[in-house]
This record gives structure tokens, C-alpha cells and sequence, in this order.
């Protein structure tokens, strides 16, 4: 009988060290993946925003106001909109590009990155309803 729990004992230690790494392993994956999809959440809504704005000028505001909204429910660091709308004439596009990190720190000894920078990018064609004038 004590045998069988020594033996469980090594069992242990010579697991819990792994099932350790790969629990921390998935909660840094899912931190990862969720920052990800929070920039590509932020993104769309960005862009969705530019099209449908009446002019240029007021895309790329409304569109920086959307995105930081949006981004700001999510642990990334560093968030950065870049929009282009063109002319804004009334076939054109909208592209919203963004990136951010994401900081992992607390799972180097993982042998992960201690931070992971995500890009994002969404083109969308300016709404056709709205007002086309400078």
C-alpha cells in the first residue's frame, strides 16, 4: 500500500510540471486570440463607420472616435488606425489598417515572445446613399 502512493507521488511530480506549461500555454493563446480578434472587431467598425460618413475629413474622425471605442474593451497596448479613403469619390474605397501589441510577459519562460504585435486590415466600398460632396 505505500508503495502504490509513493509511486503516485513521482507520478505527480513528474507530470503536474507539464500539464502546468500547457494550461499557461492555452491562457496565452487565448489572451493572443482574443486581442486579435478585438483588432479585427475595431477594424470593421471603423471602416463601416468611414463609409458611411458624407465627406472625407469627417470619415477619418469618426473613424478614429469608432475604433477607439471599440479597442478599448480589449488588453491590447499601442493601437494605431491608419484610414485611407482617397477622393472619396462615389466608387471608391474605404481601407482601415490597424495594429497593435499584445503584452505576454508573464509567459516568457514559456519560450514565448514577451510581446506579439497583430495587424489588421478591412476595405469596404463607400456607401452609394450618402452625400458626395467635399
Amino acid at each position: 500500500m505505500r508503495a502504490a502512493r509513493g509511486q503516485a507521488l513521482i507520478e505527480l511530480a513528474l507530470c503536474a510540471p507539464l500539464v502546468v506549461l500547457l494550461a499557461l500555454g492555452t491562457v496565452a493563446s487565448v489572451q493572443v486570440a482574443s486581442a486579435r480578434s478585438g483588432l479585427e472587431a475595431a477594424t470593421q467598425a471603423a471602416a463601416e463607420v468611414a463609409a458611411r460618413a458624407p465627406n472625407g475629413k469627417t470619415a477619418i474622425a469618426a473613424a478614429n472616435v469608432r475604433f477607439h471605442a471599440v479597442i478599448a474593451g480589449y488588453p491590447v497596448r499601442s493601437a494605431d488606425l491608419v484610414l485611407s479613403v482617397g477622393d472619396f469619390e462615389s466608387r471608391g474605397n474605404v481601407t482601415a489598417s490597424s495594429s497593435a501589441s499584445i503584452d505576454i510577459a508573464w509567459a516568457a519562460f514559456l519560450l514565448l515572445p514577451s510581446r506579439v504585435t497583430l495587424r489588421s486590415q478591412v476595405t469596404l466600398p463607400l456607401e452609394s446613399w450618402r452625400s458626395h460632396t467635399a
